[in-house]
């Protein structure tokens, strides 16, 4: 989940992930915080990725939305639908916050390290961004 939150596609997110754990591997020692050091590893190694592609002036990323699916109905897949393209009109860096959050299950606190930003940055990025989907919601269902 990390990766994509970067990449938005599942082929590149699965490489993304493929290049940090060669690098863990390799580590000789244990991190202090293993959970973190993972997530950072995996964002970092995604965020190359994407500079990389950048760089080659490969086709611009796009969100994998039709990525292989489950055979099983979804209840509300149109909600479902109408909240991921509700997400995908966010800023980058808000949609990470809630992704990290609410998917990857990461504490503010562990976002913030993350990210190297400040906790109360992080912490009101996740409020104003749960509010503006509050407002986008209401007025689809008004």
């Amino acid at each position: 989940m990390t990766a994509w939150t970067v990449l938005r596609r599942a082929d590149l997110s699965e490489d993304a992930v493929h290049a940090a754990f060669v690098k863990l591997i390799k580590l000789d020692s244990t991190p202090n915080d293993p959970k973190l050091y993972v997530f950072r590893s995996v964002r970092n190694a995604a965020i190359d990725l994407a500079k990389a592609r950048s760089r080659r002036r490969e086709e611009p990323l796009s969100a994998d939305w039709d990525a292989p699916r489950p055979e099983t109905e979804v209840p509300n897949a149109d909600l479902l639908r109408s909240m991921a393209d509700l997400l995908e009109r966010l800023d980058a860096s808000s949609r990470e916050v809630i992704e990290l959050h609410l998917h990857a299950d990461l504490t503010f606190q562990e976002i913030a390290e993350l990210l190297g930003e400040p906790l109360p940055t992080v912490a009101s990025r996740y409020r104003r961004a749960l509010d503006k989907l509050g407002k986008e919601i209401k007025v689809r269902h008004e």
